[in-house]
């Protein structure tokens, strides 16, 4: 490792370190994120599940023997963590969405968080089964859960249902296809009090199979918990595609969801946009990712979006899911109650707009199609050798358009001219004539235009700024002299480390004396 690479490194460690340690004394919690990729040269994370240092590396590469001793040493010594409670894990990346494979070993911790007490493993899975980044979102879900009907949808290890449970929820049923997640999920709400499984059940099924039998039954839900995986195969169910079945799900939540109940709806895919004028019909869209980002994460390596949708009103209709897995969005059907507007055909709009005179007149030429002469046609009418002569009006017609009005000093304009050109775009009587030299204004003097700029300019000759004297000018050189001793010198800073999001201020043991 690079000498200014290991020095940020262990700065950030160290920096990160002391101020999770806070955090966590002070919510009763025993997890934090404290290095999120931050370095280019380095790509990897640390977090803290208690005892315990936990290290993913998300490289190309995995990193090789030296580095790993290196980060292993940086990690012990800056976070008090003992040298046999670092754990090392690669995140390969997944070619057309394979699953993760898993460990033979495994290492299960029991930790807390904001009180609460989750199950994780540390070998086994490349996830440890509690997402450290959806903190701040789990804690407003507590808050705004109170007296509601839950619905946690791939609930996975349930740790949104303990905090919608431990705020107070009417009931939180938990749904997740997978029978391990499902007992993992059960087994977290039951380390934390809430052992009634009518009132807080665990279904393992389908989400598609669960969300088509409850638009059926009409169950209704007042918060629905939305946190699907980016991609999902299985042999138990169809594959799940976050682009392709968002919509068929949100969808559904309007018939699932009570009058103004709301949807959390979080992804975690950097290729995903939420379509908004698909759904700005049934839902109030706010975005709300900034707002709870947790502790340790940076903006730039984090891809997690939160979105929080009320709804407005309910879809009606079926919605039917893709038929096809090549199916693309718009073949999406919506329904007898959302019928898609058929779309005109276009029509073709012929370049060749001509009158039937100069059609008739290019068949009586015998012009070929595609020929030079047919190109010609098509921009000018006809060739100018083989032009027709023009058709004029009759003299009776022309003579009532003349007037005394057109003759100026003997000259007569052009027939040719006015029949052509004037007409019919304006009248004869309404044409602009020519100005006679009888009608000028006389030319005004010099002096009248130099009294007319002046008083435009609103100020007299004489009042007039004359230019500053040479001696009236302030001396460069005085002023610099004079600047220069007022100047205050220059403190310099130190410097920032490099992958640093913010600062904050620490606080040593003297400070906690003098409060």
């Amino acid at each position: 490792m690079q000498e200014f690479l290991r020095k940020d490194f262990s700065k950030i460690l160290k920096h990160n370190g002391l101020e999770a340690r806070r955090l966590m004394k002070d919510s009763d919690s025993s997890v934090a994120r404290i290095y999120d990729r931050n370095l280019e040269g380095l790509n990897i994370t640390v977090d803290l599940y208690g005892p315990y240092a936990r290290i993913l590396d998300y490289g190309d590469e995995p990193l090789n023997e030296d580095e790993l001793t290196e980060v292993f040493d940086l990690v012990r010594r800056f976070l008090y963590v003992e040298s046999d409670k670092v754990i090392y894990r690669v995140r390969k990346k997944r070619p057309n969405g394979e699953q993760h494979e898993r460990g033979e070993e495994s290492l299960v911790v029991d930790v807390k968080e904001n009180s609460h007490l989750f199950r994780v493993d540390l070998l086994k899975y490349v996830d440890t089964g509690l997402f450290l980044d959806q903190v701040n979102t789990r804690m407003s879900v507590e808050a705004s859960s109170f007296g509601l009907k839950v619905l946690n949808l791939f609930s996975y290890t349930g740790s949104f249902s303990v905090y919608a449970a431990s705020g107070g929820a009417e009931s939180v049923e938990s749904v997740d296809l997978s029978n391990v997640y499902t007992a993992w999920a059960r087994e977290n709400m039951d380390a934390n009090g809430f052992l009634d499984r009518t009132k807080y059940p665990t279904i393992a099924s389908d989400a598609e199979i669960f969300v088509e039998n409850a638009v059926k039954e009409k169950r209704r839900w007042d918060l629905i918990i939305f946190d699907p995986p980016s991609f999902s195969n299985t042999h138990k169910a169809h594959d799940f595609d976050l682009k392709k079945d968002y919509l068929y799900y949100l969808y559904n939540f309007t018939k699932l969801l009570s009058d103004g109940g709301v949807v959390v709806f979080s992804e975690n895919l950097a290729s995903f946009n939420i379509d908004k004028n698909r759904l700005k019909a049934y839902y109030k869209i706010k975005e709300v990712t900034d707002e709870l980002r947790a502790f340790g994460f940076t903006r730039k390596r984090n891809t997690l979006r939160i979105f929080r949708l009320e709804k407005v009103k309910e879809f009606k209709g079926e919605v039917m899911k893709r038929i096809m897995d090549d199916e693309s969005l718009e073949r999406l059907s919506l329904g007898e109650g959302e019928e898609k507007k058929e779309r005109k055909p276009r029509q073709e709009v012929r370049r060749d707009r001509r009158s039937d005179y100069a059609r008739e007149e290019r068949r009586s030429y015998g012009i070929e199609k595609g020929s030079f002469k047919d190109r010609r046609s098509r921009e000018y009418g006809s060739l100018d050798h083989e032009r027709k002569p023009a058709r004029r009006y009759s003299d009776d017609r022309y003579d009532e358009r003349r007037s005394d009005k057109y003759k100026r000093d003997g000259f007569e304009r052009d027939r040719r001219r006015d029949d052509y050109n004037d007409y019919p775009r304006r009248r004869y009587d309404e044409a602009p004539r020519r100005r006679d030299f009888d009608d000028r204004r006389p030319s005004s003097s010099r002096w009248d235009d130099k009294r007319e700029y002046s008083e435009r300019r609103g100020r007299r000759d004489d009042e007039r700024p004359r230019r500053r004297d040479f001696e009236d000018r302030p001396r460069r050189r005085e002023e610099g002299q004079r600047y220069q001793e007022e100047r205050k010198p220059r403190v310099r800073k130190a410097p920032v480390p490099y992958g640093y999001d913010e600062f904050r201020k620490t606080k040593g043991r003297d400070d906690k004396k003098e409060e």
